[in-house]
């Protein structure tokens, strides 16, 4: 367990952080419109939509970026190798009646300067994950903290844990006079006994109760009057003001922890993004279908095959553009 940070030093690695990930997400969105314009180069109100995205400063930051990475690339010489997306994987793309090519070399620079900052540590973090590894911390309290992967964590003290990025389970030793605390953005969980997991879902962070209770409250004040007891979730999004509860089976909270995706009645976009963390590449989620709920049991350590149980059981599109990049369409 890391020392906790000196005066400063702690706000100006969350600034650093905070800087990062918005990057990050302006550069996903600048590759995801370059894929949507080479789909559909004659769509005149995408095009329309695209100039709009690209008035802000941020948003033709991180295009120019990409343009400039793909000029370079398309100046080395050819190897030959070209990947040919297949189209009998995506009926959307064969009913165009055309594939996609796209050079191994532009996917592999594209993956690693948009994917690969993700993987990298996180300058607060006292403890990190890489993809599909999961990391038991036992702090001196007694307490078990479970990272799940691709997550971030830090302490602000023996007592305070405070989560940068992705998901934890807490199995908590009570102390009524030193309440352990999990800090997660603006989201804060109280322990009242408890083991419970706390996940970090953009702008969401995800509370759910295996035994005893939580307290859930922000930073800005406010408090759930009323903790939450085992089987009961809450996403709580500090910043709107908005919250929702919910109920899952208590046995099924953080099921990631023995490699197990439980969906009960989840928008399927959560699925994909629950894989994310455990999949060697970058999934791509797109279309209408990603609203609707779903419910399944999933295999999160080989995540091919959950992508294969879901494409069968919801009709999904599957295009691997390389071994990197996978687009998942629901219509």
């Amino acid at each position: 367990m890391a020392a906790p940070f000196v005066l400063g030093e702690k706000e100006e690695a969350e600034a650093i952080v905070s800087k990062d990930e918005g990057e990050t997400c302006h550069q996903r969105e600048a590759l995801e419109w370059m894929i949507r314009l080479q789909e559909r180069p004659d769509d005149a109100p995408l095009h329309d939509r695209f100039r709009l995205w690209r008035e802000t400063p941020a948003h033709d930051a991180a295009w120019s970026q990409l343009d400039h990475v793909s000029a370079l690339i398309r100046q080395l010489p050819s190897s030959g190798g070209v990947a040919r997306v297949p189209a009998v994987l995506d009926r959307r793309w064969r009913r165009a009646g055309r594939t996609i090519l796209v050079p191994f070399a532009l996917a592999a620079s594209l993956t690693a300067l948009f994917l690969g900052r993700d993987l990298l540590p996180i300058p607060a973090a006292a403890t990190t994950t890489r993809t599909g590894e999961v990391r038991t911390m036992k702090l001196a309290d007694g307490s078990r903290v479970i990272l799940a992967p691709r997550s971030a964590m830090t302490f602000d003290g023996a007592r305070h844990a405070r989560l940068l990025r992705g998901s934890a389970y807490f199995q908590v030793r009570h102390d009524d006079d030193h309440p352990f605390r999990v800090v997660a953005g603006d989201a804060i969980a109280t322990d009242l006994g408890t083991a419970f997991e706390v996940a970090m879902e953009g702008a969401t962070t995800h509370i759910a109760v295996r035994e005893g209770a939580v307290g859930a409250s922000c930073a800005g004040g406010w408090k759930d009057p009323l903790p939450l007891r085992p089987g009961q979730t809450e996403d709580l999004d500090c910043a709107s003001g908005t919250r929702r509860r919910g109920e899952m089976p208590p046995s099924r909270v953080a099921a990631w922890a023995t490699g197990r995706l439980v969906m009960i009645d989840r928008p399927l976009a959560a699925a994909i993004a629950a894989l994310r963390p455990w999949h060697k590449g970058w999934l791509i989620a797109r279309g209408p279908g990603m609203a609707r709920h779903v419910t399944g049991v999933y295999d999160l350590r080989h995540s091919d095959r959950a992508l294969a149980a879901m494409r069968q059981a919801h009709g999904l599109s599957i295009t691997r553009i390389t071994p990197w990049i996978t687009i998942i369409h629901a219509d």
